[in-house]
């Protein structure tokens, strides 16, 4: 980024830097507007919320929404605690404002690869491209749900082709470190990727080898952790997500006997609805449209591409969770870089006037794709207020957000909590913070009812509120307009050490989670 901000800045760059911007305020308005407006939610940016401000006390995460003891048996994440320091500077936003940035630094990323394939011969072509990158569906699904940590590796995938055909090797190994690190399923793909760039320079044996070398060093990674590693940091349960693949099979051996023998079976999943469920009908097509409109066609020019993203489709497509399939959620971002790679490799060869021509066209073939499918979207689950950030209803919520802030700075900062799902990332900062109806031995219990209150319907929650101030032993302390807040009369003793919480059985956590569950 310091090339853009030099002291001789060209227009060229002043227009990438005003791009960017414009691209950055844009997200803001999507992900930092539906934090303040209360659509974030315990799962799972309260989750991520409570482990940042952990690592930036310097200790592990014992997580009280999911109620582990330890946050890395559900997914191991170890870049995430790096940025721990700043939530002394950005509190709940934190996450939000990192994943913008390098939704950003990916999107500059890849401006700098096809200027590195045509030799800057093609700056025009670069910047459309750029756009195009900006303006993928992948992210603004992802920006409107949440945080999650696939977002790093997706947007490091970038670098990673500009320094491996830079042939500064090392450092394209410093980034594929830390896309595996990020999150162990992000190994996997690394394994995939890798062998795609391995096929892609074949006829460089140094890069080549390379490749191969990270693809060897990202199997074993992954397989250490899910075989060894996560059980042992949890209770010694197998690897909790492998249970969403049914489909194939209940084991390892199973799943990989279907891929061998089943063929067509298996093919057949990436297409149609194999649940009882009507509510997944045309979702998996929806994506396959998406992924042709946003330079799909380029995967088949380019079939190295395609291949990189295998294991992608096949957690989306034959997962027993219809909320993967679609273009919702976090679940695509992976497409956004792999997309703009293959669209750049094939646009690298072409006559330059041509190339700008088509890297326009691309670009607004996949903004206007991106804009219609924020109206229109036949994936389940949508929420269009919380994506339209150019609609009004996207600044608009059936309450006084103002207010609800000021009444939750009631309760004290060390105090144990239970609330509701959408106030949970903003009392997350704190030891033990449940999401309701879990109670535990909170010592206040904060509610939104306008608001998201799964896994609860208005009217469950209303009568456990209701049973709750009954009962003698809960006060209102605070309710102003829509927020209701209680405090236990007789608190519970504070336990000493570290806080316990029962870990759920396998698959139970995702009961916690909603339509939107993790993956």
């Amino acid at each position: 980024m310091s090339q853009i901000l030099s002291a001789r800045t060209s227009p060229h760059r002043l227009t990438i830097l005003g791009v960017l911007a414009a691209f950055g305020v844009a997200y803001g308005l999507l992900a930092l507007v539906n934090h303040y407006l209360f659509r974030t939610y315990a799962f799972d940016l309260g989750i991520y919320n409570q482990a940042v401000w952990d690592y930036g006390h310097l200790r592990l995460n014992a997580n009280s929404v999911m109620r582990y003891n330890n946050l890395l048996s559900d997914h191991l994440t170890l870049v995430q605690p790096f940025f721990g320091p700043l939530y002394y500077l950005f509190g709940s936003y934190t996450l939000l404002l990192v994943q913008i940035g390098l939704m950003l630094l990916g999107g500059y990323g890849a401006y700098r690869l096809h200027q590195l394939r045509t030799n800057g011969t093609q700056p025009g072509t670069s910047l459309a491209l750029m756009v195009m990158f900006l303006s993928t569906w992948g992210i603004y699904s992802a920006l409107a749900f949440d945080y999650h940590d696939n977002v790093l590796a997706a947007m490091l995938l970038p670098w990673l082709l500009y320094w491996l055909e830079a042939d500064r090797r090392g450092r394209a190994a410093v980034v594929a470190l830390l896309m595996a690190l990020s999150k162990e399923n992000m190994a996997l793909w690394l394994v995939f990727i890798a062998l795609g760039l391995a096929w892609l320079h074949w006829r460089e044996p140094a890069k080549r080898r390379w490749a191969l070398a990270v693809a060897a060093g990202a199997a074993v990674y992954f397989l250490v952790v899910v075989k060894f590693i996560i059980p042992a940091l949890g209770s010694g349960d197998a690897y909790v997500y492998q249970q969403q693949y049914a489909a194939l099979g209940h084991s390892t051996g199973e799943m990989l006997h279907t891929l061998l023998t089943r063929p067509f079976y298996v093919i057949g999943l990436l297409f149609r609805n194999n649940l009882p469920s009507a509510d997944g009908d045309y979702a998996k097509l929806e994506l396959h449209a998406m992924v042709l409109l946003s330079g799909g066609l380029a995967l088949v020019r380019r079939p190295a591409y395609l291949f990189m993203l295998a294991p992608i489709y096949g957690q989306k497509l034959l997962s027993a969770n219809v909320a993967h399939w679609g273009i919702n959620y976090q679940y695509s971002i992976e497409f956004v870089p792999v997309l703009h790679a293959a669209v750049s490799q094939w646009l690298a060869n072409v006559e330059p006037q041509r190339a700008r021509r088509w890297g326009i066209g691309a670009a607004v073939l996949a903004l206007v794709a991106t804009v219609v499918s924020m109206q229109v979207r036949v994936s389940p689950y949508y929420d269009k207020s919380a994506t339209k950030f150019f609609s009004g209803k996207h600044y608009h919520v059936d309450f006084d957000a103002g207010s609800v802030h000021r009444g939750l700075a009631v309760i004290p900062a060390e105090a144990r909590v239970s609330a509701t799902t959408a106030l949970v990332p903003h009392l997350a900062a704190r030891r033990s913070i449940y999401q309701f109806p879990y109670v535990a031995d909170a010592d206040y219990i904060a509610a939104l009812p306008p608001s998201s209150i799964y896994p609860l319907s208005a009217p469950e929650l209303a009568a456990q509120l209701q049973a709750y101030q009954a009962s003698g032993r809960w006060r209102v302390v605070s309710a102003p307009g829509a927020l209701l807040v209680l405090q236990r009369v007789h608190p519970l003793p504070v336990p000493t050490g570290q806080p316990l919480f029962e870990r759920r059985g396998q698959g139970g956590t995702d009961t916690a989670r909603g339509p939107g569950a993790r993956q």
